[in-house]
């Protein structure tokens, strides 16, 4: 036969010969063990309490994807379950008459067993020495915790005491547990006057009586419970709830404090930011300023040097022009006297050994012209360079300072996001992502900039080097076309950092006497130009000036002190070294050889210190060239 059909004649057709089979007790769905099983389902030994059985029966008999004989023996058999609990008196249990409990005003002040507990006692037989989970299941309408079973001398009773938990949905189950037994007549009072001594179970709520009773229920009681009231249970969640509250709202006082001070900062931090960004705007549009400034004079001085060499040209042009006309207007006397014929060819060739002297210095000037202008334009590649790799070192750090600020910034913005509450803002969590992937790109550009930064410095560190190479020999050969011309310079080689002795020499002349003046100013001057160079005496202090860290000379320092005693100029003069030392190289403290415009009395630029040494070169070539003549 198929059974495949979902029709409801075919349906009720097998359902009604299982019903008749599960009433008259062939099919069984209690076990010899007193467990419930599925009679249907052979390959399911699964034990059910009755109404899980119900809820599967009732499952399988209303599913699309089963057969229908299958379905129709559910059906029978959740049909079955619906009637059972009209005969027995055991599962009555399952099928209490619920109430809604009310608590009497009288009842706040009478004492409970707490955890709320209800006492079972006259178990029927099926649960007698069982394990207390199935008169758990039993009782499951109730919603119990835990059931114990009530031992006496070891051995098993049929009472029980079944714990409903600690809250106030307790307390209603061990009510409606109580008023389920009161509306059948199986109650406390009827118990203990022996009236219902028969196979009804009875049960009741344990109150103080049942705590201090006698016997193996009060034992049970006072050790798993306590006696509390109402209004004890009432004023202890009240004083519970109270604490909560107070320790919440600390809780938010110091979330909002945090919260304040947080924003406080972004806002300082975001006010010093525009600061910082005004000011970076100002010192680039001043950089800006000075780098045109300084490529307008290098252009002036180029155009100077040119039209100077072309003015040089000219002029000996006009005495090769006038050393022409002589020789012609020598040639017409020759040929009028001829007395004076030797005079003349004499001071022809004088005059022929001074043209040929000036071509050779034309060409020397030339050549000079030529070196001055390669100079120049190297110079000028070098300075472009520098201050190429100076704008890009300026603009890099800056960029990585402005990384480190966004970084800061978006981290500061991040804790102020994750700090506030998720109902402010239904997208905080989709900002805070957005945030914590923008703060990684950041990290990684400051990461980039930081190696771009470093490549810089190298490049810079290495075009420092060049230019201090080309600064020595430059001085190098300044000293020696100095020493060639003894002419009066304004541009010349100072050591800076070194004493000058006839300062001291002044000194001494008013403190010790002539013949001693000299000695002592040679060992005083020594002694300070050795303080000068010892890098553990610092007679410097910090301070702020117009917003920026500035070092001035300690006006309070011992050794100073000390030498002031020789007067005003050797201690200015000590002071000037030292302040120089510091401006020019902070590392070192030994004097050493620097470029130096003493008309001006400041450090002469590079450009100006090729010209002069350029000027010298042809001086002291003239000079050879009228030796030689």
């Amino acid at each position: 036969m198929d059974y495949t059909s979902d029709g409801d004649a075919e349906v009720e057709a097998y359902g009604a010969s299982t019903f008749e089979l599960l009433v008259s007790g062939n099919l069984k769905v209690m076990s010899d063990e007193g467990v419930y099983q599925c009679p249907f389902c052979s390959d399911e030994e699964q034990e059910y309490s009755l109404d899980d059985l119900l809820q599967h029966a009732l499952e399988v008999g209303t599913a699309f994807d089963q057969q229908a004989k299958e379905k129709a023996d559910h059906r029978a058999l959740a049909k079955h379950l619906k009637n059972k609990p009209a005969e027995s008196s055991v599962d009555s249990l399952l099928q209490p008459m619920l109430t809604d409990p009310q608590i009497p005003q009288n009842s706040r002040d009478e004492q409970f067993a707490w955890p709320w507990m209800g006492i079972l006692v006259n178990m029927p037989n099926e649960f007698f020495g069982k394990s207390a989970n199935r008169l758990k299941e039993h009782l499951s309408s109730f919603h119990p915790v835990k059931v114990h079973p009530v031992y006496s001398r070891g051995s098993p009773t049929r009472d029980a005491i079944v714990e409903f938990g600690k809250d106030w949905n307790g307390f209603r189950n061990a009510r409606a547990f109580e008023s389920h037994f009161t509306m059948k007549g199986y109650i406390k009072k009827c118990w203990k006057e022996m009236k219902c001594r028969g196979t009804e179970p009875v049960g009741w709520m344990a109150r103080a009586d049942d705590y201090s009773s006698q016997g193996a229920i009060g034992e049970l009681l006072r050790k798993n419970c306590d006696l509390k009231s109402l209004n004890d249970i009432v004023n202890d969640g009240t004083n519970r709830t109270d604490k909560l509250m107070v320790n919440l709202a600390c809780q938010v006082k110091e979330k909002e404090m945090h919260l304040e001070k947080l924003e406080s900062e972004y806002n300082k931090s975001s006010t010093t930011l525009d600061e910082l960004m005004q000011k970076k705007e100002q010192l680039l549009q001043s950089y800006t300023q000075e780098i045109l400034k300084m490529r307008q004079l290098s252009q002036q001085n180029t155009h100077r040097v040119v039209e100077e060499n072309r003015k040089l040209q000219s002029d000996l042009k006009g005495m090769m022009d006038e050393l022409d006309r002589r020789n012609k207007q020598i040639e017409e006397l020759s040929a009028q006297s001829e007395c004076n014929i030797r005079e003349l060819e004499l001071e022809k060739q004088m005059n022929a050994l001074k043209a040929n002297n000036l071509r050779l210095a034309a060409l020397e000037q030339q050549k000079a012209s030529e070196n001055v202008n390669k100079i120049m334009e190297r110079q000028k590649r070098e300075k472009e360079a520098v201050l190429e790799n100076l704008m890009r070192l300026s603009i890099q750090s800056e960029k990585k300072h402005n990384l480190e600020l966004d970084i800061k910034h978006l981290m500061r913005q991040l804790q102020v996001m994750e700090l506030k509450p998720e109902d402010e803002d239904s997208g905080l969590g989709k900002k805070i992502d957005e945030l914590k992937e923008e703060l990684s790109e950041k990290i990684t550009e400051l990461n980039d900039a930081e190696s771009f930064n470093q490549t810089l410095i190298a490049r810079e560190s290495k075009n420092s080097d060049e230019l201090r190479e080309a600064r020595e020999v430059l001085i190098d050969a300044l000293q020696g076309l100095i020493r060639t011309t003894n002419s009066q310079t304004h541009i010349g080689i100072r050591r800076i950092g070194e004493l000058d002795s006839k300062v001291f020499l002044k000194t001494c002349k008013r403190k010790f006497p002539s013949e001693d003046a000299k000695a002592e100013s040679i060992i005083l001057c020594s002694k300070w130009q050795s303080e000068i160079s010892n890098p553990e005496w610092n007679p410097f202090r910090v301070t702020m000036v117009d917003g920026h860290e500035v070092e001035v000379i300690r006006e309070d320092d011992k050794k100073l002190h000390e030498l002031k005693e020789y007067g005003e100029e050797a201690y200015a003069a000590v002071t000037k070294a030292l302040t120089e030392l510091k401006d020019v190289n902070g590392r070192r403290r030994d004097p050493f050889p620097e470029l130096w415009n003493y008309k001006e009395d400041s450090k002469a630029h590079m450009t100006e210190a090729v010209r002069y040494a350029m000027k010298l070169w042809n001086e002291s070539k003239v000079k050879k060239a009228k030796r030689r003549s």
